[in-house]
């Protein structure tokens, strides 16, 4: 006689079922790329505008819990020096390129020296650069920017600017020394400053040809 045994059917176990669902999950992803990438944006998008929003980055302030927002800074700013400080820029940019198309740089050296001989000459009035940069609203980054800016204007300029000795004979008769010391270096100060003044008078004139020979597009009106 026979015996007859019944096959109970194997049960899958919790650890199995989540195994297979993961893998059911990784194959629909992967059948699905769009989905993928759409979910990697919204979260990267998620993180960004939490990052985006926290303090300090948008917001400058809060007053009795009410945010004034760095973007309102801007914008009473641009109200206020937008034309200047955007007039400025466009001349800073076209003498940058007018110095590069004539291959014209400035080292490192060049501003290290520079800022050397500002250092001193502040240094012997008794004063430091940096707390006299701060009472005047400049930073280091600022006046390294303007010695690059003049040393370029130097270099495309500088030998078309002649000082004569009638020109510092006549600045005596007019002024005299205006200070005590020889002579001789007096008149080498009297030479630089009036030179000085020839390469601003020199650059404004380069600066308004530039700006008439360049292709100039205003998307923002401050007037």
């Amino acid at each position: 006689m026979e015996t007859q045994t019944t096959e109970e059917p194997i049960k899958q176990s919790d650890s199995d079922t989540d195994k297979k669902e993961a893998q059911s999950t990784l194959v629909k992803n992967k059948k699905n790329p769009l989905l993928l990438y759409c979910t990697s944006v919204l979260m990267l998008i998620m993180i960004v505008g939490a990052f985006l929003y926290s303090e300090g980055f948008i917001i400058a302030a809060k007053v009795n819990g009410k945010s004034i927002t760095r973007a309102s800074i801007i914008e009473k700013l641009e109200a206020r020096n937008g034309a200047a400080a955007l007039d400025s820029m466009i001349s800073d940019l076209l003498l940058k390129q007018a110095a590069s198309d004539a291959g014209i740089t400035i080292t490192e050296e060049e501003i290290a020296t520079e800022l050397s001989i500002i250092n001193a000459q502040v240094a012997e009035q008794g004063e430091i650069l940096e707390e006299v940069l701060t009472e005047q609203g400049f930073t280091k980054e600022t006046l390294t920017e303007q010695i690059k800016m003049q040393k370029l204007l130097e270099k495309l300029l500088g030998s078309d600017i002649v000082v004569t000795k009638e020109d510092i004979d006549e600045f005596i008769s007019a002024n005299g020394l205006l200070s005590e010391g020889s002579e001789e270096t007096l008149r080498t100060q009297i030479k630089e400053q009036l030179r000085n003044q020839k390469l601003s008078t020199a650059a404004q004139s380069y600066l308004t040809r530039l700006r008439a020979e360049a292709n100039i597009k205003y998307f923002v009106d401050y007037e």
